[in-house]
């Protein structure tokens, strides 16, 4: 499937190999013995195997269960990383014989089969697969890998080749085999990898899940979680163990804490423990997701649960209630389409140019004082529909795009779309830029939703919307903006999604901002909440600010009648 995935071992990136440290190795190998049932014989397999780590900490904690008949399987294309194994087993399981395969794993489980319909005897089906696969997103994958691998593994919207090897797993497990991996954790909550959740929820049994979050495991940016999954033959997956870690940012006292050396360590304990560097906060539950496998899946605890319902029950809209959340304007030309200021930089000011937020202007209410960018744009709405601006009546603007149609005609896709050359690729709707907008950026520690009066385009690296169903009071979005900049949402989204990146950064896109909840607008606080956000949105008085914003969150705080996430790990 893809033979040159290898090719740079010094690449990371290409390779998408993230070396599996000890202590997750020997996690995962205890993981998979307490759930496998084994005969006299084991046959075990890594599929991707890389420096073999994996491989060793199972192959000991096999013989410490005194599993003396062991026989290894080992896949690769990286022929130094096959030869790092042999020899790493070599010196410490000298007596464990090896079949090393120079060979890509998923090639190999679609050609097991042989065209009688037997299977290929040269690979055997195994009691234990522990993985690492490589993490391959599409986009360096290529459209064609991506596209063979959809084919292939029965996989849809955005990939990432790990998710191809866990598919693939199956076709060469025993009925009772098992199977250990470590995956990336962006597979729980994204919303272009449903189909493969709803998928792994169909054709597995799923035993336990552990995500590790931002407690940097691995030395990379990698968010891990470790999954051990059986052959789904009658399992429902009705009560999944699933436990999380991560770094607990706020302050503390420490003293009354277990201490803890690692993150392993740290998963014996339930709420906050500490270490001499930070704090963790480690939960114990079960797997849940709103109403169907492929929605975000995320760990049900009864505390938070507990605290999610009561915000339900106050909770009179979500925000995809009151509008589409949209991405903002792709162009795939930054350079020829946005600048900074045209005058300036090119001469002239073509008559097309309009204004265009990005996150350089992103603040929380009402966007900073830093001068906005400008997008020459291409499209307007003529009879309801929308259409490409006819640039031989834009004498000034047709000059520019003349002077980049090189560039701008070398975009193949455009051609293949049948779309005119000078066109930017995704205009979203030039009828909704006149309207008041809510814009947010996606990555922030702090939510950063402010709100646009101006009737100005919205950039990609941001997100929008506006108030679409017009049943809702029109001053609604006040109310979202409220809601969406408090410290009550920050605690809804941590208890709700559980997802942080590193350095305690949030994701602010559509599957999560979609559902966070609205008050009843009718309510007196509700009112007064609105008031105050406007206050807060004109008051150019900066010193002023703090103040608004902690009345209208604690007015939130009361609406909801929830408490602090510190008081329920303290109950």
């Amino acid at each position: 499937m893809t033979p040159d995935r290898y090719s740079h071992v010094e690449s990371r990136k290409k390779e998408g190999a993230h070396y599996t440290p000890t202590i997750i190795a020997d996690f995962i190998s205890q993981r998979i013995l307490a759930d496998v049932k084994l005969g006299e014989k084991v046959q075990i397999a890594d599929p991707a195997v890389g420096d073999g780590e994996l491989l060793v900490s199972l192959i000991s904690a096999l013989k410490r269960r005194s599993m003396n008949h062991i026989e290894v399987h080992a896949f690769d294309t990286n022929e130094k990383a096959l030869n790092i194994t042999r020899e790493r087993l070599k010196q410490l399981h000298s007596d464990v014989p090896i079949e090393i395969h120079h060979k890509d794993f998923l090639q190999v489980c679609l050609e097991r089969e042989t065209f009688l319909g037997e299977m290929d005897a040269s690979i055997p089906s195994f009691d234990i697969i522990i993985a690492n696969p490589p993490y391959i997103r599409t986009q360096v994958l290529g459209a064609d890998q991506a596209k063979l691998l959809s084919q292939n593994f029965g996989l849809k919207g955005r990939l990432d080749v790990y998710q191809a090897f866990l598919v693939a797993m199956k076709s060469v497990m025993k009925p009772n085999g098992v199977a250990g991996v470590i995956v990336s954790n962006r597979f729980m909550t994204t919303k272009g990898a449903g189909e493969f959740r709803k998928t792994l929820y169909d054709e597995y049994s799923i035993k336990g899940i552990w995500d590790f979050g931002d407690t940097k495991v691995f030395d990379a940016a990698v968010l891990p979680a470790v999954m051990v999954m059986g052959v789904n033959s009658s399992s429902r997956n009705d009560s999944v163990p699933f436990s999380s870690i991560y770094f607990y940012e706020k302050e503390l006292n420490k003293k009354n804490l277990p201490h803890v050396s690692n993150q392993i360590e740290a998963l014996s304990f339930s709420g906050l423990v500490t270490n001499p560097k930070s704090a963790y906060m480690v939960k114990h539950g079960h797997l849940t997701f709103d109403s169907k496998s492929s929605d975000i899946w995320r760990l049900q605890d009864e505390k938070s649960e507990k605290w999610l319902g009561k915000v339900d029950a106050k909770t009179w809209c979500r925000f995809k209630d009151i509008g589409k959340i949209r991405v903002g304007v792709k162009t795939t030309a930054d350079n020829v389409f946005i600048r900074t200021n045209w005058e300036k930089e090119v001469g002239y000011i073509p008559e097309l140019v309009e204004p265009l937020v990005t996150h350089l202007v992103a603040a929380r209410f009402k966007c900073n004082d830093n001068e906005k960018k400008s997008i020459l744009y291409t499209h307007h709405v003529v009879n309801g529909k929308r259409s490409v601006y006819d640039i031989e009546k834009f004498p000034i603007t047709k000059k520019y795009l003349e002077s980049k149609k090189e560039q701008l005609s070398s975009r193949k896709y455009i051609a293949k779309a049948k779309r005119l050359w000078y066109e930017i690729w995704v205009p979203q709707n030039p009828a909704l830029w006149g309207t008041d907008k809510v814009i947010f950026r996606d990555i922030t520690e702090q939510p950063t939703f402010w709100l646009d009066l101006d009737g100005s385009i919205v950039n990609g690296d941001c997100y929008w919307m506006i108030r679409e169903n017009e049943a809702m009071p029109e001053d609604i979005l006040w109310l979202l903006l409220a809601v969406a900049n408090s410290g009550f949402i920050e605690e809804f989204y941590d208890l709700k999604f559980q997802n942080k990146l590193y350095s305690n950064k949030r994701r602010f896109i559509t599957q999560y901002v979609e559902q966070f909840p609205v008050p009843d607008p009718n309510r007196e606080e509700s009112k007064e909440i609105v008031k105050l956000t406007k206050e807060r949105y004109h008051e150019n008085d900066k010193s002023k600010h703090m103040q608004l914003e902690q009345n209208i969150d604690q007015l939130i705080w009361s609406i909801f009648d929830v408490p602090h996430i510190e008081k329920i790990l303290k109950d």
